[in-house]
């Protein structure tokens, strides 16, 4: 899950798919949860749920990213009454990188601007409720480069800070791609620089993800 965040909070997300169903008065709210990594990614699931659900009266919805970017729309339905009421039940668990979608088929009785708004909340809190929930944590991805006598000691420092190795290259010397947990980046460069003499690369990419 990348990002180009320059925050370094901690962040909670959802993991897969999560539905609930409200009825009130004839109209069916049926609230959909997807974990997304990006605006991209939203808009692509939402397209995708407006040509399933093609015959609904509205595709509300509201999304929030990492990096900042969130947006939410009613749709059609009455201004304040659903998209940000959707955007209120994220942040009501503090939750980023979410998309939420609440299809509506109306059922013949209006329900009123309060009564419309507190089924819109309802059907997105439910799901969300529902919702497998995880906290990640900024990291980094960092090269490292070192020669072949270093191994071991480079692998048993890795282990002890629980650090796990994605690439590997061995030619001429040991190359090796990980990623570490933000803040404890300085700590582990320092304790590899000491152990290797500082005879040892330690190449940061200042890019963010979540881990």
């Amino acid at each position: 899950m990348l990002q180009s965040s320059n925050s370094l909070q901690q962040i909670t997300i959802v993991e897969g798919f999560t539905e609930h169903i409200f009825k009130e008065k004839g109209s069916i709210f049926t609230g959909q949860v997807f974990p997304i990594a990006n605006s991209s990614e939203a808009k692509n699931i939402l397209n995708g749920v407006k040509k399933k659900y093609y015959d609904a009266t509205h595709h509300c919805y509201a999304f929030k990213c990492a990096n900042g970017d969130s947006k939410f729309s009613d749709d059609g339905e009455p201004s304040g009454t659903a998209g940000i009421r959707l955007l209120n039940a994220i942040t009501h668990f503090d939750l980023t990188n979410v998309l939420v979608v609440v299809i509506r088929y109306f059922g013949g009785t209006k329900l009123g601007v309060g009564p419309l708004g507190k089924a819109y909340y309802l059907s997105a809190m439910e799901a969300l409720e529902q919702s497998k929930k995880v906290v990640k944590y900024p990291a980094q991805k960092v090269n490292l480069k070192f020669s072949f006598e270093m191994v071991n000691v480079v692998y048993k420092l890795l282990a002890e800070h629980e650090i796990k190795i994605w690439g590997t290259d061995y030619s001429e010397s040991v190359s090796l791609s990980v990623i570490i947990k933000t803040e404890i980046i300085e700590k582990v460069k320092e304790a590899l620089i000491s152990a290797t003499s500082a005879q040892l690369e330690f190449i940061i990419d200042p890019e963010i993800l979540f881990i």
